[in-house]
């Protein structure tokens, strides 16, 4: 399993998630971070905003990410299709 480096902040009424360097509060609605035994990594569990996905269906649509998802999920390792 890869380790990140995970920085969270609040001021205020205002807070931030960065993993590895990238700002994912835009993308991010809560985080749950568990600092486990002795000897084990911390584990931080993201939630991210959800989208309202309702059943229509088989159709083909066009398919978006929200504001900062893409970030979120190429910070984690996803890989964008090609032309995306």
């Amino acid at each position: 399993m890869s380790t990140h480096q995970v920085e969270i902040g609040s001021k205020g009424f205002t807070h931030s998630l960065k993993i590895d360097g990238h700002d994912l509060s835009r993308g991010a609605r809560g985080c749950t971070l568990t600092l486990g035994l002795a000897g084990t990594m911390p584990q931080l569990e993201v939630d991210l905003q959800l989208i309202d996905v309702s059943t229509v269906g088989s159709i083909e649509a066009e398919v978006t990410l929200g504001a900062g998802a893409r970030e979120v999920l190429v910070a984690l390792g996803w890989t964008p299709p090609a032309g995306a």
